[in-house]
């Protein structure tokens, strides 16, 4: 799942898909409801608070919920999440009962503060902060052949949209593997081809 602003077109999603689909797994990888980056920059951060997204956590759980719930069987399977996808893929745990092979979460957070310098970011994703989560029932829902499965953080060491400390927290909130990439960003656009992720994917199908 992409983030905000995002697209299954950017950094390295599509890559990401031929790749697994060639172990023989199948992927779902599809477009959220998202707003424009320009239209909302010329709306201006004076304004903004008279503005309604078109991304938000309801506006999302609603395309989940018709789109790519009646795809998800009764198998296992892997969730795989990018900057605002892992928070959103909490909500969905939480409010659906999935049997999870393990999952990977791309640079993750619970919240970020709103800042003059990414003030877009606060108004599409602030619907999803949140760090009232039932873990121990998100945890549960995390099977591998009936053996407690496994979940990884990835996120780079000088992020540039997300607080230090949050990815390690959402890390230690679900008991993950944290893998930190040196020099890594946001882990987005900087990587067309992300092997590492693929990696830990494929290790959990």
């Amino acid at each position: 799942m992409h983030g905000s602003y995002g697209s299954p077109e950017e950094n390295w999603f599509r890559w990401l898909e031929s790749k697994v689909k060639e172990t023989g797994n199948e992927v779902i990888l599809q477009q959220f409801p998202v707003d424009d980056w320009d239209t909302v920059t010329k709306v201006g951060p004076d304004k903004i608070k008279d503005f309604t997204p078109i991304q938000s956590l309801t506006a999302w759980d609603n395309y989940f919920t018709q789109n790519i719930l009646p795809q998800v069987n009764d198998e296992p399977f892997v969730f795989i999440g990018h900057s605002s996808a892992p928070i959103f893929i909490l909500h969905m745990l939480q409010k659906y009962a999935f049997k999870l092979a393990g999952a990977v979460f791309v640079a993750p957070f619970f919240d970020i503060p709103d800042r003059p310098e990414i003030w877009q970011f606060y108004p599409t994703n602030k619907t999803f902060y949140s760090y009232d989560f039932d873990f121990v029932k998100i945890k549960s829902q995390i099977l591998k052949s009936q053996i407690l499965g496994k979940t990884y953080v990835v996120y780079g060491d000088n992020d540039p949209y997300v607080p230090v400390e949050q990815s390690p927290l959402f890390a230690q909130k679900l008991g993950s593997e944290v893998v930190v990439v040196k020099d890594g960003g946001h882990c987005g656009s900087i990587f067309k081809e992300f092997p590492l992720v693929l990696d830990l994917a494929v290790s959990l199908a």
